[in-house]
């Protein structure tokens, strides 16, 4: 709002131009904080802690470790009831071509399935070493 000395009168200031002051105001952030973050990286990312993962005294840690353990069997037991349903709609409807490649997408979703189930805890600790090899 814009007052009128005069009379004492408010007067109202046309609205800004959709996006364009967000726009400009996100921009000189981004700017800022890319500037801070190549400018100093020594003093904003100095003297950081990164400990190593435990479960060491973490209350309830085999409770969750029972959890994943229950989770990834009945994954596994999901994918392969899947293999089999998809095998069996495979093998069984060779007559009718949309439910014979439909039974081959169950056996590779599944066999996907399993997979990504078996390889998840590989994968994540490769990646979490990938992220800590520098530090």
């Amino acid at each position: 709002m814009n007052v009128n000395d005069e009379d004492n009168t408010i007067n109202e200031l046309p609205p800004p131009a959709p996006g364009k002051g967000l726009r400009r105001s996100a921009q000189a952030f981004g700017a800022a904080a890319a500037g801070a973050v190549v400018l100093a990286p020594g003093r904003v990312f100095a003297q950081l802690a990164d400990p190593a993962p435990s479960n060491a005294g973490l209350p309830g840690a085999a409770l969750a470790a029972q959890l994943l353990g229950w989770g990834k069997w009945v994954g596994l037991a999901v994918c392969a009831v899947v293999i089999i349903y998809g095998a069996a709609t495979w093998r069984g409807m060779s007559g009718n071509s949309g439910r014979g490649v439909e039974g081959k997408m169950y056996v590779g979703a599944g066999l996907i399935g399993a997979l990504i189930i078996g390889l998840a805890v590989t994968a994540v600790n490769t990646l979490y070493g990938a992220g800590t090899a520098g530090a």
